[in-house]
């Protein structure tokens, strides 16, 4: 499922954005090795030389961009259907049969609410399943980065579905709760209240979301040795990352595909690496991913991120509360709608706030490529004198990145504009080639090195 309900998406933006490789961890799977195959220990990659550029073979520069073409106008289409869904919701009248039947059976707004929700949510889930199927595995698979049997991907759509109808329930109650109660200022205290739940939500993401996908495994337990050179990193940098907060997960039981990223709040903050990138870099390489990560977590990336992105949402809420008041009071009689504290006014809500958060979405993502070019520089510093040559290492580990994940190596200007959350990979690579402030005598940014 690619949406929460209301503006959850937009709230959790700040710690999904923060993801390493081209999908969300949390996301439905792909595949790759066979569960219960041992992990070969990390470093068994062969050497290769360090690009300038990101380049591709003619093969599999067509494939990859073939493969990027197709999740882009499926982006575009996925939003153009939700649109499409919560119009035909809204003037179909089905909002409102729903809405009927759920004050028949309780006249207390939250248990008409824990009726409505359900069969609002179970409505546009079935809408949308065609491209979600067609998405998040018929593609995979036709590219061939997924090896997950189709029982297991509709088991995880099922886990998407549930998590989002109890999150909906929740956030659709508090909604409609707070707009009956204060019909002029709703945009502003729905926000407020949002916030501590979302805050909530990240802090609890790691023991409660991600567990329904993956297994995860405190990286010191099958990779001891790279564990030790990560310590030795960053306390090389006068840095101290638990090595319990570094986990391993097994993306290989679903996906070919490589990434790393971090998760969580305060006590439930983590570094995870997939299992699939540790089998396919050497050890530097696997240290400058970890880098990168480690930078997120060091920096307060999420934090800050999620602080900025709030402030977009709070003024998306604004412009939501002036659009829907208009529909509702021009047209909301005309489909039995009574006003925008109406249970059947959700679809309305839905249109008018997708559309900004569409609207929005150049913003967002400006804001996280920007954190993640500092992630990539503190990757770069943090390991300066523990790898002999983090250069070479950055740029051969983005490389094997983008080979593996079919990453777009030309994308158009307006596709990175407004899509792109990572600056693209040939950036990426050449600003790993280029960034080299010690062989200038100039101080580091971020890590301030222990003398050798």
């Amino acid at each position: 499922m690619r949406r929460y309900v209301l503006l959850l998406t937009l709230s959790m933006v700040a710690c999904r954005a923060l993801s390493a490789g081209q999908a969300p961890p949390s996301c439905p799977p792909q595949a790759g090795q066979t569960a219960g195959q041992p992990a070969p220990s990390a470093g068994q990659a062969p050497a290769r030389p360090a690009p300038a550029r990101y380049t591709l073979t003619p093969e599999k520069r067509a494939k990859a961009i073939a493969y990027s073409r197709a999740h882009y106008i499926l982006y575009f289409a996925g939003v153009a259907l939700s649109l499409g869904i919560y119009l035909l919701l809204w003037r179909s009248r089905l909002a409102v049969l729903f809405r009927n039947w759920a004050r028949r059976a309780s006249p207390r707004h939250f248990l008409q609410c824990l009726i409505f929700a359900p069969l609002f949510l179970a409505a546009t889930s079935l809408l949308e399943f065609p491209l979600d199927c067609y998405s998040d595995f018929v593609l995979e698979h036709r590219f061939g980065l997924s090896v997950q049997s189709f029982a297991s991907w509709m088991g995880d759509w099922a886990k998407s579905f549930a998590a989002s109808a109890v999150l909906g329930i929740l956030f659709i109650w508090i909604f409609y709760w707070v707009v009956r109660r204060s019909p002029r200022r709703w945009w502003l205290y729905f926000w407020m209240v949002s916030l501590p739940i979302v805050l909530a939500l990240m802090l609890i993401e790691p023991y409660v979301f991600e567990p329904l996908f993956f297994k995860f495994t405190p990286l010191e337990k099958t990779q001891p040795l790279l564990t030790a050179r990560i310590e030795q990193m960053l306390r090389h940098a006068d840095l101290e990352i638990a090595p319990s907060r570094i986990f391993e997960m097994n993306a290989s039981t679903k996906t070919k595909t490589l990434n790393a990223y971090v998760s969580g709040l305060a006590s439930s903050k983590r570094v995870v690496v997939w299992d699939t990138t540790l089998r396919k870099l050497s050890p530097d390489e696997t240290l400058l991913v970890l880098g990168h990560e480690t930078g997120h977590y060091v920096l307060g990336h999420i934090p800050k991120e999620f602080a900025l992105i709030e402030l977009v949402v709070l003024a998306l809420f604004v412009l939501g509360f002036v659009a829907v008041n208009r529909i509702v009071e021009r047209l909301g009689a005309q489909t039995e709608v009574e006003g925008v504290g109406d249970l059947a006014s959700l679809p309305i809500a839905l249109l008018v706030l997708t559309t900004f958060a569409f609207l929005g979405a150049p913003i967002f993502n400006g804001i996280s490529r920007h954190y993640e070019q500092q992630a990539d520089q503190f990757g770069l510093e943090v390991s300066y004198r523990v790898v002999p040559d983090p250069n070479a290492a950055e740029a051969r580990s983005l490389q094997v990145l983008g080979e593996e994940d079919l990453a777009d190596p030309d994308p158009d200007p307006f596709i990175k504009f407004w899509l792109y959350s990572h600056p693209p990979l040939d950036e990426r690579i050449r600003f790993a080639a280029s960034y080299r402030p010690w062989a200038e005598g100039k101080p580091l940014e971020f890590v301030r090195p222990r003398s050798p």
